[in-house]
């Protein structure tokens, strides 16, 4: 049953047509990603470099386990979760370190950078010069990791050492805050008593109790002292900071490398959504508002079965039927009362039409017609590697002369056109080759020369189709030249590449220089997308099929 290639739905993701598009932006795509990740290499080498030192502190339970001695001791309660990481950013923990690398053997321009910072980070909330890494059970014990950045290994280590000083300062400063109230709560009193007893009479009642009163709060004041003195915090220094070898920053390597992958995915997915926002032809559906019919439908060949050439791969398979119907429907709207021209271009290069013009030529002339191909594309010629002929035979086209040296070029045919000839590529294919590549004026003055068309009708004369091999149509407008003396162009339209937008353009351009647009042949089509125009026989079953049948004369 013959079928239609259709595009994919909306919401299904054609991975082929993904990876063409980044093969496509490849060059681009790379060349960004190299960008980023060299930019970002130089950029880091030119950083200074950052130094990190660390120290540790322990918070635990200050118990001894002997009831009298932690009946003389004060500790401060446990710290909640995150207290520490706020109290070392707090302005009194932060202004206590300024204090102490005021008193260290820092250059006083390193000291002015840090104090700068840390006034810095205290107003934006923002905090890096220290950081905590807490590693504590569900009892809030554990292990604080404290660290702190520098220009320098000593500046690191410096302040880092400064740093876990004000911190265990303060955390003593916070169990002998309740007991230094209390100090102060007796010295009052004292006060007050010692006055009164000055003032009382002597030998009274009363000078007698504040007497009493006064020892006794001398004793309480005494004990609160010795309480104040032995006061602890929770924290306990386990090590002490060590200079750094190596700087943690910058990292130029690594900072290239994430520079580098991120380049690499921003810029394939903007190719992916630029390519996405430029529509292509994936199948006939997108083809249907343009009004022209797709006269063929070609299936894209593996690279294995390229071996033997294009044509051989032509001659059997899938390629064979796609190539067959594209023959009948290129007949049907070709006039049969002469010599039938057709030119067969595309909207750019490489899009298959000079192999896909040799396989039509081939299965014409294995219908008993015979023609000739005109490798027009001046600039960049392919026919004759297409056909690749293992002899060349030379044949005469109408309007040669006899004892002429032959002249098997177009170049050469159109200056000396009683010597032009063709190759003979296949049995019933001639072939008039474009010569070596012809560069900037030198092709287009052959082919808008006024006597090209009356010589292309002599050369007609010999056969019964002339398929003409042009340029690109978006390319340059040597096709639309070629085409007024033809009877229309045959427009190849290379699947999941060609934009939609390219197609109309070029059939636009067709339209202004009035020139007749026969139909569209789809080509490269995947073999998952469509069944083409297969009807089940696989390629051994068609060799047997159609070997042995020769072409009708």
């Amino acid at each position: 049953m013959m079928t239609s290639p259709s595009a994919p739905r909306p919401d299904e993701i054609d991975l082929r047509q993904v990876f063409q598009a980044l093969r496509r932006h490849a060059p681009l795509i790379a060349l960004t990603s190299a960008l980023a990740a060299g930019g970002t290499f130089l950029l880091s080498k030119q950083q200074a470099p950052v130094y990190r030192a660390t120290t540790s502190v322990m918070a635990g339970s200050n118990e001894a386990g002997n009831s009298l001695i932690n009946n003389t001791l004060v500790t401060a309660p446990p710290l909640p979760q995150g207290a520490l990481q706020e109290a070392l950013h707090s302005r009194r923990v932060v202004g206590a370190v300024l204090e102490g690398l005021e008193k260290t053997d820092l250059p006083p321009d390193v000291v002015a950078v840090i104090r700068r910072d840390l006034q810095n980070e205290l107003a934006d909330n923002v905090f890096r010069r220290f950081t905590v890494k807490a590693r504590l059970d569900p009892q809030q014990r554990g292990v604080y990791e404290i660290s702190a950045t520098g220009s320098s290994p000593e500046a690191a280590r410096t302040l880092a050492e400064v740093g876990v000083t004000a911190l265990l300062d303060w955390d003593t400063a916070r169990a002998q805050a309740g007991v230094s109230r209390a100090r102060r709560s007796v010295q009052a009193q004292l006060r007050d008593t010692t006055a009164r007893l000055q003032a009382a009479p002597a030998g009274s009642l009363d000078r007698q109790s504040l007497i009493a009163a006064r020892g006794q709060l001398l004793q309480n004041l005494s004990q609160v002292t010795v309480l104040e003195a032995a006061a602890s915090g929770t924290l306990s220094l386990v090590a002490e900071p060590v200079a750094p070898r190596r700087p943690v920053a910058p990292r130029p390597t690594r900072n290239a490398a994430l520079a580098g992958l991120l380049a690499l995915f921003l810029s394939s997915g903007l190719a992916l959504l630029s390519d996405s926002l430029r529509r292509r032809v994936n199948g006939t559906d997108d083809l249907l508002a343009l009004g022209l019919p797709v006269l063929g439908q070609l299936p894209l060949v593996q690279r294995k079965h390229l071996q033997g050439g294009f044509v051989a791969a032509s001659e059997s398979g899938p390629l064979y039927e796609s190539v067959g119907f594209l023959r009948i429907n290129l007949l049907s709207v070709l006039p049969g009362d002469r010599q039938r021209r057709l030119v067969v271009s595309s909207a750019h290069a490489s899009e298959g039409k000079s192999s896909l013009t040799a396989a039509l030529a081939a299965n014409l002339a294995s219908g008993g017609l015979r023609v000739l191909v005109i490798d027009a594309d001046l600039r960049r010629p392919t026919q004759f590697k297409v056909w690749a002929p293992e002899q060349t035979e030379l044949v005469a086209l109408p309007g040669a002369q006899a004892g002429q040296a032959p002249v098997a070029t177009l170049s050469g045919a159109f200056l000396q056109p009683e010597a032009a000839h063709a190759v003979r590529v296949s049995e019933g294919v001639d072939l008039l080759p474009a010569g070596k590549g012809a560069r900037g004026g030198e092709a287009t003055n052959i082919l808008n020369q006024p006597a090209l068309p009356k010589l292309l009708e002599r050369w007609a004369a010999g056969y019964d189709v002339v398929l003409i091999d042009s340029p690109p149509m978006l390319s340059l407008p040597d096709t639309l030249s070629l085409a007024r003396n033809a009877d229309g162009v045959l427009l190849v339209v290379e699947a999941g590449k060609t934009r939609l937008s390219d197609v109309e353009r070029s059939l636009e351009n067709a339209r202004t220089a009035g020139v007749g647009v026969l139909g569209l042949a789809l080509n490269k089509l995947p073999r998952n997308r469509s069944s083409y125009y297969g009807y089940g026989y696989g390629e051994e079953e068609q060799k047997q099929r159609f070997r042995g049948l020769k072409p009708v004369r």
